[in-house]
């Protein structure tokens, strides 16, 4: 009965009480789609460092983690693959020789960390095969001498790009709509080639004007821009024996993998091209990198290679990369403080209306308790209509929150031409695909009660200071 009368009591003044339907509604579902947001961005780095970067799980000597020297090796990696190989939750392993040195063109030099790789094993572990450019040739598929593949952030480091508008590319920028329109004009680029991003800018601001070249340059640039292929690149570094090694290699494919500080820092090339020049025997790598079936059986692995390498350093990827494990930890916190400042926002607005819902119906709850009506049942009432406002609120807002995350999740939603430049900064993907648990849904409809009951109280406690006889003398 009581539920019945609040649920009634609550369309009593419709306008009123859509207004913090309403508010609940956006309330909620701005707060779940922009956690599930945040959700789907940690989760893309998080794909990106496993795939890319870390790998599940990886064994290093624990000499070698100190100064990442070359000399601190892994011997009878063969055995010991093949042992790994073994363990029903492996996917695929990946011996690698690392060492730091110097990459050097006739236009700049930089820093680099040498991968030195068995290419097939390397491209069953990382993405890097998959990241591979448009237009940057391929990973490793091109015979020759001692070929290299180096990221896209490196390749304009060591003045290895250019840009240069084709046919093709014209073609791609025509299927966006909102470039449609320039392609005309950039037609007159055509066939002409710019050495630097700046001449390139120059170049498109002369022609489109200032303000329309900022709009749409990214999108230009990324479709122009061109690698100098088959370029030769000086590696040098320390060998085991101590002395400075130096070597050749030339540009076979240029990856990019949406992490600037990764593409800007890794090259890869042979392991038995490295190997010589390194003074290393065949046997012996520095690191072996493990790609699991599942996340989720990292640790019981890494405990089992553990028992087959005694005294190496086992690392999964938490370990190996802490910052990346952050984002997906901090979101549960975030989901439970964000929406919790959303609820007790909200609270207010239902405390409010609440109370002039009280205020203007004294006389009728003076005679409830008159004709008996407990104190108990009145505040139960109040307390009822309460949980109603919010919980149809954040039904609604769920609903809205569900459907959005569901159609984008499966969409993506392109950062690209707004924040690319920083978001590759911090090794996150510009196409995020927001998502988020049942859990949270729960969690939710938990705190809208617990924000139902809490708001109800005030305006309950006022009903309840009524006193049935002044109150029907009340003139509404």
């Amino acid at each position: 009965m009581i539920w019945s009368i609040s649920w009634k009591n609550v369309w009593r003044n419709k306008v009123r009480s859509l207004v913090v339907i309403v508010a609940f509604t956006l309330g909620i579902f701005g707060g779940l789609y922009m956690v599930a947001f945040f959700y789907g961005m940690a989760e893309s780095r998080i794909k990106l460092a496993i795939g890319n970067e870390s790998s599940h799980i990886q064994v290093h000597n624990p000499l070698y983690l100190e100064n990442n020297e070359l000399k601190y090796t892994i011997d009878e990696s063969p055995e010991i693959v093949a042992q790994i190989e073994k363990i029903p939750q492996v996917l695929a392993v990946s011996p690698r020789i690392k060492v730091t040195g110097m990459a050097n063109t006739s236009g700049n030099a930089s820093g680099v960390m040498i991968n030195g790789v068995d290419v097939e094993k390397e491209r069953l572990v990382t993405g890097i095969s998959e990241s591979i450019a448009r237009n940057g040739g391929s990973f490793f598929k091109e015979s020759g001498r001692k070929p290299i593949v180096i990221g896209e952030k490196l390749a304009k480091t060591l003045k290895l790009t250019y840009y240069e508008i084709q046919d093709e590319d014209l073609d791609i920028l025509g299927e966006r709509k909102n470039l449609r329109n320039i392609i005309p004009v950039l037609d007159s680029l055509k066939g002409k080639s710019f050495r630097s991003e700046s001449e390139f800018d120059h170049a498109l601001a002369n022609l489109l004007g200032k303000e329309e070249a900022e709009k749409a340059s990214f999108r230009i640039k990324q479709s122009a821009i061109k690698y100098r292929l088959k370029r030769k690149i000086v590696l040098s570094f320390q060998a085991l024996d101590g002395n400075i090694a130096y070597d050749a290699f030339r540009v076979v494919g240029v990856y990019n993998t949406g992490n600037t500080g990764f593409d800007g820092l890794n090259v890869y090339v042979r392991n038995t091209d490295i190997a010589s020049v390194a003074s290393l025997m065949p046997d012996q790598v520095n690191q072996i990198a493990i790609l699991l079936h599942s996340v989720e059986e990292d640790k019981m692995v890494a405990e089992q290679i553990a028992g087959l390498m005694p005294g190496a350093d086992v690392q999964t990827w938490d370990e190996i990369m802490p910052e990346a494990a952050m984002y997906s930890e901090i979101m549960d916190y975030f989901l439970f403080i964000f929406l919790t400042f959303i609820l007790l926002a909200l609270g207010f607005g239902i405390v409010n209306t609440m109370l002039m819902a009280v205020l203007e119906r004294v006389k009728e709850l003076g005679m409830l308790m008159a004709v008996g009506m407990n104190r108990r049942r009145v505040f139960r009432m109040i307390m009822l209509e309460t949980v109603f406002l919010g919980l149809t609120g954040a039904m609604a807002g769920m609903l809205l929150a569900y459907l959005l995350v569901w159609w984008t999740g499966n969409t993506g939603v392109d950062l690209s031409s707004l924040y690319q430049e920083g978001l590759e900064a911090m090794g996150i993907a510009t196409l995020v695909y927001p998502t988020i648990g049942w859990d949270a849904f729960f969690q939710i409809t938990f705190l809208v009660i617990l924000t139902g009951i809490l708001a109800s109280i005030y305006p309950a406690l006022k009903a309840l200071k009524l006193n049935p006889a002044e109150a029907l003398r009340v003139d509404m």
